[in-house]
C-alpha cells in the first residue's frame, strides 16, 4: 500500500501497489471511506423508516384529510428554519476544524431526536407539536451533519475516483429507500410507528463505529483565517463570481422548492389521492427509492469524459415531466411507474450536481459552497414542502404537483441554451 498526496496535505492509502484494485472496486477500495460508506448504508435505513412513519405520524394527527397536506408541509417549513439559520455557519466550521468530531456531534444529536420521537410514540402522548420541535433539532444537526460530511470525502479518495465516491454516497441514501420504507411500511401497519423511530436512533450508531475507526481529519493549517462571517461571506462570493456555478444553484433551488417535495408530501397521496394506507404508501416509497438508487448507480458509473453539465439538465428536463406524470396517476401500479422514472432522473440530477461543484470549486472554498448546496437541498426542499402543502390544500394536490412539474421541465428546458453550463465536464 502506498500514499497519493492530496492538494490539502493529506494522504490517501492506496490499496495496493498498482491501481487495478481502484479500477475495479472504486472509491470503495479505501478503507475509510468504506466504512462510512457502510456506516451510513445501515444509517440510512433506519432514516427511510423512520421518514414514512412520521409522515403518516402526522397524516393520522391531522384534524381531516383536506389538511393533512398542509400539516406535512409546516413539518417541512420549520425543518427549513434552521437550515435556513445555520447552513453558512456550518460549512464555515466544516473548513476549520476536525470533520471527524464534527460529524460526530451532529451524528448523536440526530440519534437523540430519533429517540424521543420513539418514547413519545410509544407513550401515545405525541402530538403536532411535539413532532415539529424534534423536526426542527433533527434539521438543524443535519445542517452541520451534511456539508461537513461531503466535504469530508475527497480526504478520504483520491480526486480520480471521487465521482464514483459521490455515486456510491447516493446509492447508500437511495438503496436503503427500497427497503426502509417497505419495512416501515410492514411495521407501521403492523406495530405502529414507535419501533420505526427506535430503529431509526439505532441506527445512528453505526456512523458512529465508523467514525471512530477514521482518523482525525484536521482543517489546512496554512490559510490564513479572516473569522467566520467574512470566511461566510466569501463562500457567497465566489459563487456569485462563477456563472455556471451560479446557474446550477438556481436550477437546483427550483428543483428544491418545486420538485423534490414530492416525497413529503406522498403520505397525503397515498391516503388522499390513490385511496390506501401505509403499505400502499410503502410501495410508492419504495418504487421510487428503487428508481433513486438506479440514478445513484448511474452516477457512480459515468466517467469524466462525459459532458456532465448536459446530463444534469436532461435529468431536469425528465425529472419535471415525470412529476408532470405522476400528479396524473390515480392507482398504485401508474403511479409506481412514473415514480421510478422521477426517482432516478432527481437522483442523476443531484448526482451531477454535487459531482460539478465538488469538482469545480477549490479545496479551500469547498465546504463553504457544499453548505450553500446543502441549504438548498435541506432548506429550500422542506420550504418547498410547505409551498406546495398550502397550495394543495387550497387547490387539490395532483393538479399543484402538475403545474411543478411542468415549471421544472421548462426551466430545464430554457437553460440548455446557457453554454458556459452545457459544456461543463
Amino acid at each position: 500500500m502506498h500514499r497519493v498526496a492530496m492538494p490539502d496535505g493529506h494522504d490517501v492509502s492506496e490499496p495496493g501497489s498498482t491501481p487495478i484494485i481502484s479500477r475495479r472496486f472504486g472509491a470503495l477500495a479505501y478503507k475509510e471511506f468504506r466504512l462510512l460508506w457502510a456506516g451510513l448504508l445501515v444509517s440510512n435505513t433506519g432514516s427511510w423508516m423512520a421518514t414514512l412513519a412520521q409522515g403518516w405520524l402526522v397524516v393520522e394527527l391531522s384534524p381531516n384529510q383536506t389538511l393533512a397536506p398542509f400539516y406535512l408541509g409546516l413539518v417541512g417549513f420549520v425543518r427549513a428554519i434552521p437550515v435556513f439559520l445555520l447552513s453558512g455557519v456550518a460549512g464555515t466550521l466544516a473548513d476549520r476544524v476536525d470533520r471527524r468530531r464534527l460529524l460526530i456531534i451532529s451524528q448523536s444529536a440526530l440519534g437523540i431526536s430519533a429517540l424521543a420521537l420513539a418514547i413519545l410514540s410509544q407513550l401515545h402522548v405525541v402530538k403536532i407539536w411535539h413532532v415539529l420541535v424534534l423536526a426542527a433539532v433533527s434539521a438543524a444537526g443535519l445542517s452541520f451533519d451534511a456539508p461537513t460530511r461531503q466535504s469530508l470525502v475527497p480526504h478520504l479518495v483520491p480526486k480520480g475516483q471521487l465521482m464514483n465516491a459521490i455515486g456510491l454516497n447516493s446509492a447508500a441514501f437511495n438503496g436503503p429507500a427500497i427497503i426502509g420504507p417497505a419495512l416501515g411500511g410492514i411495521l407501521v401497519s403492523t406495530v405502529g410507528v414507535a419501533d420505526c423511530f427506535y430503529i431509526n436512533a439505532l441506527s445512528y450508531g453505526a456512523v458512529l463505529l465508523a467514525l471512530g475507526a477514521i482518523s482525525p481529519k484536521p482543517p489546512l493549517l496554512d490559510v490564513e483565517r479572516r473569522g467566520i462571517w467574512h470566511e461566510m461571506l466569501d463562500g457567497l462570493r465566489y459563487v456569485r463570481s462563477q456563472p455556471a456555478i451560479l446557474a446550477i444553484f438556481a436550477l437546483a433551488v427550483l428543483m428544491s422548492i418545486v420538485a423534490r417535495p414530492y416525497i413529503q408530501l406522498m403520505p397525503a397521496f397515498a391516503k388522499g389521492v390513490i385511496h390506501r394506507g401505509a403499505d400502499g404508501l410503502g410501495i410508492l416509497m419504495a418504487v421510487s427509492g428503487a428508481g433513486a438508487l438506479g440514478g445513484s448507480i448511474a452516477t457512480a458509473f459515468i466517467g469524466a469524459q462525459h459532458r456532465r453539465g448536459i446530463l444534469m439538465l436532461s435529468s431536469g428536463i425528465a425529472s419535471g415531466a415525470a412529476l408532470f406524470c405522476f400528479a396524473l396517476t390515480r392507482n398504485v401500479l401508474s403511479a409506481s411507474c412514473a415514480l421510478v422514472v422521477l426517482g432516478a432522473a432527481i437522483m442523476l440530477f443531484m448526482g451531477m450536481t454535487n459531482t460539478l461543484l465538488q469538482t469545480h470549486t477549490p479545496l479551500v472554498m469547498r465546504g463553504r459552497v457544499m453548505s450553500l448546496y446543502t441549504m438548498i437541498f435541506l432548506g429550500f426542499m422542506p420550504l418547498g414542502a410547505w409551498l406546495l402543502g398550502s397550495a394543495a390544500t387550497l387547490t387539490s394536490l395532483p393538479s399543484t404537483l402538475a403545474i411543478a412539474g411542468a415549471l421544472v421541465l421548462v426551466a430545464s428546458a430554457a437553460m440548455t441554451r446557457f453554454i458556459a453550463l452545457r459544456d461543463l465536464a
